[in-house]
């Protein structure tokens, strides 16, 4: 790690991705896209529905119906998809090793002993920071497309900094997760 005065900054990460590093990542993109924001509305009016129908239906003394029974199972799927969605994602990714990234001025490029994929600072324009990651997004309006960076993987502490400082430089900050 260090910095080439010729080429500019030069950052090398070394991480395993987790199942928590995608769940984090994913509740981040939802929180800044498109899908996110309708799927947050959506877990809202059924939570609230579910909410109303128990209250009416307790207090007519119906019972439990089976429709607001299924509204109480969606909410809960509703809520447990970053989970599953993380966990699906670390299953696909966790027979490939080690990763490594390096990020310059020219971007980033993330490899393992299978492949290696190059980003553009223009494919992944903007970024959201969480506690344990940088997470680099594409521009479309459901970022569609992300990387994990995950603090970890910085050999130095005080890199963690100049990680922040190169995406600062070269991308937009998404919005606070």
């Amino acid at each position: 790690m260090g910095e080439d005065q010729r080429t500019g900054t030069r950052l090398e990460l070394s991480y395993r991705p987790t199942a928590e590093d995608f769940r984090e990542a994913l509740t981040a993109r939802a929180k800044i896209s498109a899908t996110g924001r309708r799927t947050r509305w959506l877990l809202t009016v059924a939570a609230v529905c579910a909410v109303v129908g128990s209250v009416l239906s307790v207090t007519s003394g119906e019972g439990i119906s089976s429709s607001l029974v299924v509204m109480l199972l969606v909410t809960l799927l509703l809520l447990a998809l970053p989970w599953l969605q993380a966990r699906q994602f670390h299953r696909l990714t966790e027979g490939k090793g080690e990763y490594r990234a390096v990020v310059d001025d020219s971007g980033v490029t993330v490899s393992t002993e299978q492949s290696s994929s190059t980003l553009t600072w223009q494919a992944a324009p903007r970024f959201v920071e969480t506690p344990r990651l940088f997470v680099l997004l594409s521009g479309d309006r459901n970022a569609s497309c992300l990387t994990l960076l995950p603090k970890r993987g910085i050999a130095e502490g005080t890199d963690v900094d100049r990680l922040r400082a190169v995406l600062d430089r070269h991308l937009s900050r998404a919005g606070k997760p």
